[in-house]
């Protein structure tokens, strides 16, 4: 499996193709990959340095908050994304319903009505075009003074917050982690984003970024249904490959990328694929849902860093790092 791992890894632009500084720079490596994985923006932030060779931990936040080529909110798999602001609409379209769908039990055990969802995106989207990037707390007032909740705390605030983001009228702001807002879509690009979406240009952008690889890996990159995951990739695909009886679709016949590469935590290169192919060792994946920084060469995984000290842990042969931590301290 070497040579698809290899593949796979420079499928994922872990080449460092991205020669641009700036915020030009980080939507080029965000464009390339589909998608980033933002559940924590220092995640976010390493994988566009482990796909780059010039941009800097500022150059992601610019990309966001000023040049907005980039916009944080939920997309692939129902989790926090960086996506290309261009194809924001478009992966709103054809995932939200199916998100919003497998929602439903939640909602119902949050006492959120479809009717409440809908007043509270009104209600919120009013509130951020009137007053600008608004904190969860103040969210909350909003929500808890339209009478739509009890009170201003418990996850029913996030849920209304989120399910707006999915019918494509809100998104993250300036601020990261605890200092994180929320703006209205209309106001932060100027425009609303246009809710329509081509399934086989989607899947064309997963292989191309995550190839080869089985509707399975799409769906569950994605979280579209597999059926429809198959469509979209039989349509998209100009090669086939048989890996143990199964077939692995792509756009290209890539020769593979032998580097290493400090990947940070919940990188997409670790997340695209149902079969990997590979083993994650409990220092990268512990559960719960956690994926922690990972030392990668050929596509394999080969140790483990911590983003705190730049410690690391090989899991067997050793291996040169010091470009790699070299270039950690420049990014940041």
């Amino acid at each position: 499996m070497d040579w698809l791992l290899a593949a796979r890894m420079q499928a994922n632009s872990l080449a460092r193709p991205v020669n641009e500084a700036g915020p030009g720079g980080v939507a080029d490596v965000v464009r390339r990959t589909g998608g980033l994985q933002a559940q924590t923006w220092r995640g976010a932030a390493y994988a566009v340095r482990a796909r780059s060779t010039a941009t800097t931990l500022a150059d992601v936040s610019v990309a966001q908050e000023d040049d907005r080529s980039v916009i944080r909110g939920w997309f692939m798999r129902g989790t926090l994304q960086l996506v290309p602001t261009e194809d924001a609409g478009a992966l709103l379209a054809l995932l939200a319903p199916k998100l919003i769908s497998d929602t439903e039990r939640r909602y119902g055990e949050l006492g959120l009505t479809e009717s409440i969802r809908a007043q509270a995106a009104d209600v919120l989207e009013e509130h951020l075009l009137a007053h600008g990037p608004s904190s969860r707390a103040e969210l909350a007032d909003v929500l808890v003074a339209a009478d739509l909740i009890p009170e201003p705390k418990g996850q029913a605030v996030y849920a209304l917050i989120r399910h707006t983001g999915l019918l494509g009228r809100l998104c993250y702001g300036p601020g990261h982690d605890r200092s994180e807002t929320w703006v209205a879509v209309r106001a932060w690009l100027g425009r609303p984003l246009v809710l329509e979406g081509d399934l086989e240009a989607l899947a064309h952008r997963y292989l191309t970024a995550y190839g080869p690889a089985s509707p399975q890996d799409f769906a569950t990159w994605s979280g579209l249904p597999v059926p429809i995951a198959r469509r979209g990739l039989q349509a998209a695909a100009t090669t086939t490959f048989n890996i143990s009886g199964t077939e692995l679709l792509a756009v290209a016949d890539l020769p593979g990328c032998e580097d290493l590469r400090l990947l940070g935590e919940f990188d997409p290169y670790l997340l695209g694929h149902k079969v990997r192919y590979q083993d994650l060792p409990a220092q990268i994946f512990p559960g719960g849902g956690m994926l922690r920084p990972a030392i990668v060469r050929s596509g394999r995984v080969v140790g483990s860093w911590r983003h705190a000290d730049r410690s690391t842990e090989l899991f067997g042969t050793a291996v040169d790092l010091s470009a790699e931590l070299a270039d950690l301290a420049r990014f940041a």
